[in-house]
């Protein structure tokens, strides 16, 4: 082909496309000049929110901008969301009264427990951890597992109680399956049990998780939760203002969702078999994904994501931070366990976006359990089980 054939075309084309810029930038112009919008998907959702807002009181074509309002042409579309809208209606108030039903008037629904190596400077985070669990009472109780009589006092001030540390490894590092079959066995009445960090708060939405899995979950089947944490500044949270009541509004603004390696609760009920769990130490690396992995992989028992549903935050220190397990002298601890016993472990398949089902909530403000749908790579359990 010539070059003239070539310019000819590019001159054709590059006409044609300034006419089209030219004759869309007239039509935005005439639509401005008559200060009419455009019809978009953020002006529909506006008014079917302004629709549900106002029970249906209003009609839907009145709550759309005028650009929108060409529904009297569709009445088979608008009877449609119409009935979709009543439904929603009909389905949350159902659930509602079901939920009403099913209210536990037992408790507690979980009995939570945590320990802590002794450090007169962490007793400002520790207190916080306490007030802040107390704060769930009566749907929770709490027991920390301590030789100090310091810390005892410390948690009998906000109506813990307090049991000792009588297996223990790596430098005195609690063991955890004893401290699990120890409270299950004590506190038999309680309907969930839970380790969970020594720095690590809560809001409601974990008691309404957890009421929410009792009421869709077979107890006389396994479970086992876990979920991410969200990382605040310490200092951030000892300065606030009543901290209890807008801590998931403190954490929106000055909190970062961490990694989904880091698992610092684990729940389970009592059919979890934890005679089949090794005894790994908790403070110590490589204890937290080993047993998600072993529970997904070796032992074919469903996994529960909580992450979604429950605000978890992590008090973040300079001294501690992030990372504090890596710098204790007997950080592999239980990797050394690990080596002894012939186990091979596979860390990546114990990480939180591993679990198999994940906690929702629905329009009715419902905890849904759902199957996880997509998961990374590296989730797939080996054909050869190594645990």
């Amino acid at each position: 082909m010539s070059s003239s054939s070539l310019t000819f075309r590019f001159i054709i084309i590059l006409s044609c496309l300034t006419i089209l810029n030219m004759t869309f930038i007239g039509l935005s112009w005439h639509q401005k000049s008559r200060q009419i919008l455009a019809c978009t998907v953020d002006s529909v959702i506006d008014g079917a929110a302004k629709y549900i807002r106002q029970n249906g009181a209003l009609s839907f074509e009145d709550t759309l901008p005028e650009s929108c309002r060409k529904l009297e042409e569709k009445v088979d579309t608008l009877e449609s969301f119409n009935n979709a809208i009543k439904d929603i209606f009909k389905s949350c108030t159902i659930s509602k009264a079901n939920r009403l039903a099913k209210i536990h008037d037992s408790y507690p629904v979980i009995t939570l427990f945590t320990t802590w190596t002794p450090d007169v400077s962490k007793d400002r985070l520790h207190t916080l951890t306490l007030q802040n669990w107390a704060n769930l009472s009566p749907k929770i109780q709490v027991v920390v597992f301590t030789n100090s009589s310091d810390d005892k006092k410390l948690a009998k001030l906000f109506g813990a109680k307090t049991l000792p540390i009588l297996r223990h490894g790596g430098g005195g590092a609690p063991v955890l399956k004893w401290m699990f079959q120890t409270v299950m066995k004590k506190y038999n009445t309680s309907k969930l049990f839970g380790y969970v960090n020594a720095d690590i708060m809560f809001t409601k939405k974990l008691t309404h998780t957890l009421e929410g899995i009792l009421n869709i979950k077979d107890m006389s089947k396994p479970i086992f939760l876990v979920g991410r944490r969200v990382n605040v500044d310490v200092n951030i949270l000892l300065n606030a203002t009543d901290l209890f009541s807008n801590l998931e509004k403190i954490s929106k603004e000055n909190g970062v969702l961490f990694g989904a390696n880091a698992e610092d609760y684990f729940i389970t009920n009592a059919a979890f078999p934890w005679e089949e769990i090794v005894d790994v130490v908790i403070g110590r690396l490589a204890y937290d994904n080993w047993i998600v992995g072993h529970v997904i992989c070796g032992m074919n028992i469903d996994v529960i994501d909580l992450t979604e549903t429950v605000l978890a935050v992590h008090q973040t220190t300079k001294k501690g931070g992030n990372y504090e397990g890596f710098k204790n002298k007997h950080a592999h601890y239980n990797n050394a366990l690990f080596k002894k016993l012939k186990i091979i472990p596979i860390f990546d398949t114990g990480f939180t976006i591993c679990s198999q089902e994940l906690t929702k909530y629905n329009l009715c403000d419902d905890i849904q359990v759902i199957k996880r749908e997509t998961f990374w790579e590296k989730c797939k359990c080996p054909t050869k089980v190594l645990f």
